[in-house]
């Protein structure tokens, strides 16, 4: 692939702005990107970096709606999609890359994880590209190789990102071709949480000497780091059960607390 199958888009909005930048210079150099149109998603305003197809979704009405405006300016069938927020630390693994193109291509993959899963994948002919099951916790998340139509359908708007990758997964859960590489794609960091900076990532961000406007957010701190740090205890902890049972009691539970 290419032939103008698959593009780039950088999920972003307009109050991390600042981020737009370092961003592109980490993944510039890290990422092929050269090879493929390079889409830059916002509100009102514009990316004026050079080299990115800038897409307007209009006043952010909440963030599904606002996809779906971004979604249906792309030409291309399938994307690669990655927030600003995200900073590469290492480059793409070529082979990799190339496994979860072929499964775009030969499998016309409609979903493609290319980083940490949490579940075991079942085995495939290529030993890069594992088949995520169906009915499994997490099938859908933002980032990915994604078939553009089927994204589109999967979005309801209303819908914040935890909304969809909770809520979204359930909607796929008897959707075939969806698949996972068995070895990250490279290594990142994420540098905002809540809205806030995250510090760790703001030491690597300053020993790797990545210029970023500071003063444009608080530090994650307090109330908000602690919770952080139990969300994720409690996911490392959770994905040492075997996924069949974390679905099973997540469904007794939402029997029990919903109601009709």
């Amino acid at each position: 692939m290419n032939d103008k199958q698959l593009a780039v888009l950088v999920l972003s909005c307009d109050k991390y702005a600042d981020m737009w930048r370092p961003f592109l210079l980490r993944f510039r150099r890290f990422f092929p990107a050269e090879n493929y149109n390079l889409y830059f998603g916002s509100n009102l305003l514009k990316c004026s970096e050079p080299d990115v197809i800038p897409i307007l979704s209009g006043s952010d009405r909440d963030w599904s709606t606002s996809l779906k405006r971004i979604l249906a300016q792309i030409k291309e069938p399938k994307l690669f999609i990655i927030l600003e927020d995200l900073f590469l630390e290492t480059p793409i693994d070529t082979e990799g890359f190339q496994a979860a193109l072929s499964c775009l291509t030969e499998k016309d993959a409609l979903h493609i994880k290319y980083w940490a899963i949490p579940i075991h994948l079942e085995v495939t002919e290529n030993p890069k590209v594992g088949l995520y099951p169906k009915g499994a916790p997490y099938r859908a998340t933002v980032c990915g190789f994604w078939d553009r139509e089927y994204l589109m359908s999967l979005l309801i708007e209303g819908e914040n990102p935890w909304n969809f990758e909770i809520l979204g997964s359930y909607r796929t859960s008897y959707s075939d071709r969806f698949y996972g590489l068995t070895q990250p794609l490279c290594e990142y960091r994420n540098m905002i949480e809540k809205g806030c900076w995250i510090p760790q990532s703001l030491k690597w961000a300053s020993e790797n000497k990545i210029e970023l406007a500071i003063d444009k957010r608080p530090l994650l701190t307090g109330g908000n780091k602690l919770i952080s740090n139990l969300k994720i205890f409690y996911f490392v902890l959770m994905r040492r059960l075997p996924w069949h049972w974390r679905v099973s009691l997540m469904n007794k539970l939402r029997r029990i607390l919903i109601s009709y």
